[in-house]
């Protein structure tokens, strides 16, 4: 916590000092262009990603099951894995919009260092059999899962789900855990779903 809020006033004081003109700003970078992913391609996974656990039978895929231990950098460390994917998850509030369909993401974690919650700590994205990545922020406020990851204890969890709204005929191909304060010096979790 103490790295955090060194960070956020390092910043604030560079900012201040660049607004009253103390210290000139780089010349800006420019944004590296966007490709679409393939659902084949290789995406620097943190660990290997090799079938495992399942999820039960006609659910949505297969993932590896596998933990990750994530280190953002700024004071706190998760542990946790995908146990399972689903469709149609079972969901509390809303539907999904029409020509879309709800996944399910099941996650087991916990929190090794540091009091920041899952959701604050890491951007949970799903690469489609279409190559788009789907992002889980966009149901927030939207829609909410039975077991809903954003009310998913802040230190240890299991059976916490994820939903993730795809069109209707896109499976999910892969599931991308990003530090939310690391990134990107701190790689993507990547995990193949088969």
């Amino acid at each position: 916590m103490a790295r955090r809020t060194l960070a956020a006033a390092i910043i604030l004081t560079a900012g201040a000092l660049a607004l009253t003109g103390c210290i000139p700003l780089p010349p800006a970078v420019p944004a590296a262009p966007t490709a679409p992913v393939e659902p084949g391609d290789p995406m620097q996974p943190t660990e290997s990603t090799e079938p495992g656990a399942t999820a039960e039978p006609g659910t949505g895929g297969q993932v590896a099951g596998e933990e990750f231990t994530v280190d953002d950098g700024f004071g706190d460390v998760w542990t946790f894995s995908v146990v399972a994917v689903e469709a149609d998850p079972p969901m509390e509030f809303a539907e999904p919009e029409p020509g879309t369909a709800f996944i399910g993401i099941v996650i087991d974690g916990e929190h090794l260092e540091g009091s920041l919650d899952f959701t604050g700590c890491f951007d949970i994205l799903v690469v489609g059999s279409d190559g788009e990545q789907y992002d889980w922020a966009d149901t927030i406020g939207t829609a909410t899962a039975e077991d809903d990851i954003f009310y998913a204890d802040t230190q240890s969890f299991t059976g916490a789900r994820a939903a993730v709204q795809l069109p209707e005929g896109v499976t999910p191909a892969q599931l991308i855990f990003r530090s939310v304060y690391g990134e990107p010096e701190v790689p993507d979790t990547v995990i193949d779903v088969q």
